[in-house]
């Protein structure tokens, strides 16, 4: 507290500060003086909480303003996965109806024998359009069913030593019947020392069966899909599974690398199926550490590239040679 006493005709500040001012007018022989208390530190403290309050004021508002931002961000990605499932259902139950249809109706033209005893050959003929409805219609429900536990994080990892070139043999001769029927040449050009892999032997066969299905189904006739490999500089192992089919438009990847999104033209139109092969191999290869890339142009073709880190790979002891 400072006090200051001034004549009433003299000034009562030599500057202009804000502060508490109390005063008294005392006479002492005749002359009036006026008492002032000044009482600056209270003002001084007043305006620093006046300050710190703006302060928070203005952090609360900006923090606000993010967090309406990241829930607006929220409820537009809830609502695009929401309308993707929704377009996905629909497309599912035409998917799932069309086989189912063919099934039952074969079926049932068998056991009525329509075209007389079932020696005649049509029922041969139906017998195989029943196999492949019911193998297409198991594959897309694996897709679903093998996705759903993924992302539950209900796909739990059985390593074992993998000899990759055997499973890229025996994945192509899997799908060689459907590349034939497609008239898609298929081949592999793996180096002579592609390496063993630490990994789950039945999910790494999946990724070779659904990036192979995938690209003899994009692949038009006369179309090549080809599988190679090659260990980085990094050490870490790629394979790549490139086709010469329509391509992807940079716009739709992101479509393609999501769960229930599919890209929506006149060539997917004629080749559905349940659009979940790419993220499941995605999810898969990120189970392992690595990660999944696409490289591709419209009308030239596609290239899939799966990548493992390099502590997936094993590395053989190298037996010496006898002199």
């Amino acid at each position: 507290m400072v006090m200051f006493g001034l004549s009433v005709t003299g000034s009562i500040f030599s500057q202009n500060v804000e502060a508490l001012v109390d005063a008294v007018v005392l006479t002492v022989l005749s002359t009036p003086f006026i008492y002032f208390w000044v009482i600056k530190p209270f003002i001084e403290a007043r305006n620093q909480a006046i300050n710190d309050i703006q302060k928070a004021h203005d952090k609360l508002e900006a923090r606000v303003e993010e967090r309406t931002f990241e829930l607006a961000v929220a409820r537009d990605g809830a609502e695009m996965a929401s309308r993707a499932k929704s377009s996905f259902l629909a497309a599912m139950s035409h998917e799932l109806r069309t086989p189912l249809n063919a099934i039952i109706g074969f079926s049932e033209m068998m056991s009525r024998k329509t075209f007389g005893p079932l020696g005649d050959s049509r029922y041969a003929d139906y017998a195989n359009d029943i196999r492949a409805s019911g193998l297409y219609l198991l594959d897309m429900i694996n897709d679903i069913l093998d996705l759903s536990k993924v992302e539950a994080g209900k796909q739990a990892l059985l390593e074992e030593e993998l000899n990759v070139s055997s499973i890229v043999s025996s994945s192509l001769e899997m799908v060689r019947e459907r590349a034939k029927d497609a008239k898609v040449e298929m081949t592999a050009e793996l180096p002579a020392d592609t390496p063993r892999l630490l990994a789950d032997g039945r999910m790494f066969k999946q990724i070779m069966l659904n990036l192979l299905t995938n690209a003899i189904k994009f692949t038009p006739e006369g179309g090549k899909v080809t599988i190679s490999g090659d260990i980085g500089g990094d050490g870490s192992f790629s394979l790549r599974v490139t086709d010469s089919g329509i391509g992807i438009a940079e716009e739709d990847l992101a479509v393609i690398l999501s769960p229930f999104g599919q890209v929506d033209n006149e060539y997917t139109r004629r080749h559905k199926g349940s659009g979940l092969g790419i993220p499941l191999v995605k999810e898969l290869i990120e189970m392992h550490g690595g990660a999944l890339k696409i490289e591709s142009a419209v009308g030239i073709g596609t290239t899939i590239i799966i990548n493992l880190p390099a502590w997936r790979i094993i590395n053989l002891p190298v037996i010496p040679t006898s002199p």
